[in-house]
């Protein structure tokens, strides 16, 4: 295994994972140049699960010991949702589980320290990138479908759905009808409000082409068939410093962990014997300041 941390191989599985995440990272997608982006990312995603490894190890190091009674409430959690099906899953879920509090507790230790940002702070970043916060189109909509599935034939809903709007053109109450012959049952079809984007193409095509109060005829999408009835339009426009408020509260936030969490991840490194155990290719020795002849070669820490 070409790095020891501390004596421990670092898994090159980590560094494949580290490789999947920082690839969908923007600034390794912008380095035209296809040999130089995969020797970045990889030089990236090789420091990146190294700094794993040293929080997995700071971790597992902790003497204070985890509570039984929340690990054995935590594996029982996870057998019921599947993630330990048999006895003798146990004692490795078990193993798991308590990787992951002590993982956890070790994290929120490392940003302890982060402050929480400033009414002023918040603020300001909502006047500097106004422009980038706005609210989508909503729609509030109700319907009643006949789904086609392998219960229902085709010429079974449409029958069903013909029925229902035969007793809307009668006058009978939208939230009735849908009552009594959608499958969709409860709340009179009301949909609620919905975001534009949120709907199968052809429902909100449907619903757009209509003023509030009005109704659709038949229409099918690929559930089935359905009548829709817009409730209201909402059109797209900027958001108010008090609706994204809480969400620019908590992006500050998690920058400033992030600020704290690096710090506490480069003492660990400070204080690492990280060592290198197979030969580089040149340029990537170059970059890691590791010589490139094969054997041991200390590349941080102590």
């Amino acid at each position: 295994m070409p790095y020891l941390i501390n004596g421990q191989p670092l898994p090159e599985e980590w560094i494949r994972e580290e490789e999947q995440r920082l690839g969908r990272d923007l600034r390794f997608n912008a380095i035209a140049d296809e040999a130089g982006r995969v020797r970045q990312l990889r030089i990236a995603a090789q420091h990146a699960a190294i700094d794993r490894m040293l929080v997995e190890q700071a971790a597992a190091e902790d003497p204070r010991p985890i509570d039984p009674q929340a690990v054995e409430q935590e594996v029982q959690r996870q057998k019921q949702a599947g993630n330990g099906r048999t006895a003798s899953d146990d004692s490795l879920l078990r193993q798991w589980v308590e990787r992951q509090f002590r993982l956890q507790r070790t994290h929120a230790e490392m940003v302890a320290g982060a402050v929480q940002p400033a009414a002023q702070e918040v603020e300001a970043f909502y006047e500097a990138n106004r422009e980038n916060f706005r609210n989508p189109e909503l729609f509030q909509a109700a319907h009643i479908v006949k789904h086609v599935n392998r219960e229902h034939s085709a010429e079974e809903a449409r029958a069903g759905i013909e029925a229902a709007l035969a007793e809307l053109e009668r006058g009978q109450p939208f939230a009735e009808v849908a009552e009594r012959h959608s499958d969709c049952e409860g709340n009179g079809g009301d949909l609620g409000r919905f975001p534009a984007g949120q709907m199968v193409q052809e429902f909100e095509d449907a619903i757009r082409a209509l003023e509030p109060g009005q109704r659709t005829g038949i229409f099918s999408t690929p559930l089935g068939f359905h009548i829709a009835e817009l409730r209201a339009r909402i059109a797209a426009g900027p958001a108010t410093f008090e609706e994204v408020r809480v969400v620019i509260e908590r992006v500050l936030a998690l920058q400033n962990q992030h600020q704290v969490y690096l710090r506490a991840v480069a003492e660990l490194r400070s204080r690492a014997d990280i060592r290198w155990e197979a030969r580089l290719p040149p340029p990537v020795a170059q970059t890691l300041g590791v010589p490139s002849e094969s054997g041991s070669a200390t590349v941080g820490g102590r």
